[in-house]
Order: structure tokens, then C-alpha cells, then sequence
């Protein structure tokens, strides 16, 4: 490949500014892909899609919509001022589909046209559980995914209310419809509050961290599609410093790449390790580092709180993506 060709590819194949959105430049994630489709292969069965911020939940729900066939994939990003009323509006907006209408005449021909499942729900002025569980009943020859992502941004209990009561509804009522809800918290109580009905019917899929493997996957699938190589050595570095989000191989991968193709080098060594890191740093989120300025500032002891925060940093994490420190008394300093 020419240079210009290696620079338009990285742009696809490391994008730590936006979610994947093609199949191709995804990897891993296999588990929580293959839970999803169980719970749209089982009948009233619908499902939450949790974790941390940065572990790749958009780019999963992205690729939900390219992987699943045999179904209509819909996909809604939530904010803070989405309700049940327009979240639902703008799903029905995105579902379009041909119908036959009768021509005026004696020997009318058929015309096809083009309609929203928004057009069929006709009177929008109140949107309920029960005019979508209408809906949907009497377009049982269809299959539908909805995707809400980024469904913590929804603070009104009213809105979460109402769609908990749905998936209650549309799991004992209707076969051709499966809702996945998308966003960071812990557990589904903390996307939708209390409701014991729910459990049986909404499969919890959790979303961890990446694996070593799966990291790896994403470096060596992108520098291969670049003819860059890497050492192990350095490939070791970038998922120790990631820590399991993808967000921060992307980053160094792309920095250092870049480096790189614009030298017309090809092999990732450590000097252009050093050389994402520092441009990883300088293009980082004002806030981030906003954030680490206020947990290492101290009136009295400046250094200490940066050092516990490497500590803590670097400590190995179990299962709950808990660590412990040992604090030791240190020996008193002379003077």
C-alpha cells in the first residue's frame, strides 16, 4: 500500500474518538454477542447490556445491528431529555417498509409506498406500553430489535417506569419483539430501579473489561491490515497500559502508527511506543486530565498522591474489578 492508502486505512482500523461501527474492524466481545441472541431467540426474553464506561458497549451495540439477520435492527442513542414518548417516536421513525395501496380507476394497478411504523401508530399525542404492545401484535409476520443505548442518561423515573412495564408487557403478550437496553451501571437495578417481575425476562449481560486475547486481537487485526509489524515486548506495554479498555489500544495504536506510516517505517518499536504515549497524553480529554491534576494536588505533600494513584493504577484487579493495597509504616527519615 502507498502511504496515503495506510493513513485512510488507519483511520478505520484504530478509531479511539468514535464506536466501531463495521464488522470488520471489530474483535472480540464474542460471549456477550452470543448472549444477546440467545435472549432474541428466546421467546419473551429481552436484555440489558451493562458496564463501566469505556469497554466498548456503543461499538457491541453497532455491530448488534450489523450481525443479527432475519429481523429489523433499530437503534436509539438516549440523552437527558429523551422520554418513553419521543424514544419510542424516533424507533418507529427508523422502521420503514413497502404496502400496497389500490390504484383509482377500472383496472387499477397497484402502488407501493413507503411507511414508517411511526405513520401506523396514527395518534401520537400520548404514547403508552399499550398502543406499542398494539402495534407490534398486529405485525406478528415481522421480527424487531430495538437497541436504547447510553440508557443511563435517562434520569426521569416516569421514563423508566414505563419501560420496565413494557418489557413486562411485551414479554407475556407479544413473540417478535425483543428490547435491549444499553448503558454503564453495575446491575439492572441501577438502569431501571426495582422491579422483581423483570427477572425472569430480561437477560443481565455483562460487559467486562477486554480480555488479554481479545486486546490482542484488536492490535494484531489492525497492524496486520497496515503491514506494520510489533513485538511482543511492546505488544505487552499498549495492553498493560489499556488496562482492558479499548479506548486506549485504539489510542496508542493509532499515535504510534501514524508515526510510522509518515516516516515510511514498519516495524512498532519502543521509541514510537514512547512517542504515542506522549501524544496519547496531549490529545486526551481536558476533563481526564482535569481530574488527575485534582487527585494528586495536596497543600502539604505534593508527591505522595500521585504515587498512591500509580499504585493504584498499576495493581492487579480480581474478578469485581476490585485491587487492595498493603499499607506499610515506613522507617522515619533522618532530618
Amino acid at each position: 500500500m502507498t502511504k496515503e492508502e495506510k493513513l485512510n486505512e488507519l483511520k478505520k482500523v484504530f478509531s479511539p474518538s468514535t464506536p466501531i461501527k463495521q464488522k470488520d474492524f471489530f474483535h472480540g466481545r464474542i460471549n456477550q454477542l452470543t448472549e444477546i441472541m440467545d435472549a432474541i431467540n428466546e421467546t419473551g426474553q429481552h436484555a440489558i447490556l451493562h458496564g463501566e464506561r469505556g469497554v466498548g458497549k456503543t461499538s457491541l451495540a453497532n455491530i448488534m445491528m450489523a450481525s443479527y439477520t432475519n429481523l429489523f435492527p433499530v437503534k436509539v442513542t438516549c440523552n437527558s431529555q429523551s422520554d418513553f414518548k419521543s424514544l419510542w417516536l424516533e424507533s418507529f421513525e427508523k422502521v420503514q417498509f413497502s404496502q400496497d395501496s389500490d390504484g383509482i380507476g377500472f383496472n387499477p394497478t397497484q402502488k407501493k409506498s413507503i411507511v414508517t411504523l411511526r405513520q401506523l401508530l396514527g395518534n401520537t399525542d400520548s404514547v403508552t406500553p399499550s398502543n406499542i404492545i398494539n402495534l407490534l401484535m398486529n405485525l406478528a409476520g415481522f421480527k424487531f430489535l430495538f437497541i436504547f443505548d447510553e440508557f443511563d442518561n435517562i434520569s426521569d423515573h416516569v421514563t423508566r417506569t414505563s419501560f420496565a412495564d413494557l418489557i413486562k408487557s411485551c414479554s407475556d403478550n407479544i413473540e417478535n419483539t425483543t428490547i435491549v437496553l444499553v448503558g454503564i451501571a453495575d446491575n439492572v437495578e441501577e438502569l431501571l430501579g426495582n422491579h422483581q417481575s423483570l427477572e425472569r425476562c430480561l437477560k443481565q449481560v455483562k460487559m467486562p473489561r477486554m480480555s488479554y486475547k481479545e486486546s490482542l486481537e484488536i492490535i494484531e487485526n489492525g497492524l496486520n491490515k497496515l503491514e506494520i509489524t510489533m513485538n511482543e515486548s511492546v505488544k505487552n506495554q499498549i495492553i498493560e497500559f489499556s488496562s482492558g479498555f479499548p479506548h486506549y489500544i485504539h489510542l496508542l495504536c493509532k499515535y504510534g502508527a501514524k508515526e510510522l506510516i509518515e516516516n515510511n517505517k514498519t516495524e512498532f518499536s519502543s521509541p514510537y511506543l514512547k512517542i504515542a504515549i506522549k501524544k496519547g497524553v496531549e490529545n486526551s480529554n481536558e476533563s481526564l486530565r482535569d481530574s488527575y491534576q485534582k487527585a494528586i494536588i495536596d497543600s502539604n505533600e505534593i508527591s505522595k498522591w500521585k504515587n498512591v494513584l500509580h499504585a493504584c493504577a498499576i495493581a492487579d484487579s480480581d474478578q469485581f474489578n476490585c485491587f487492595w493495597i498493603i499499607r506499610t509504616k515506613l522507617p522515619p527519615q533522618n532530618g
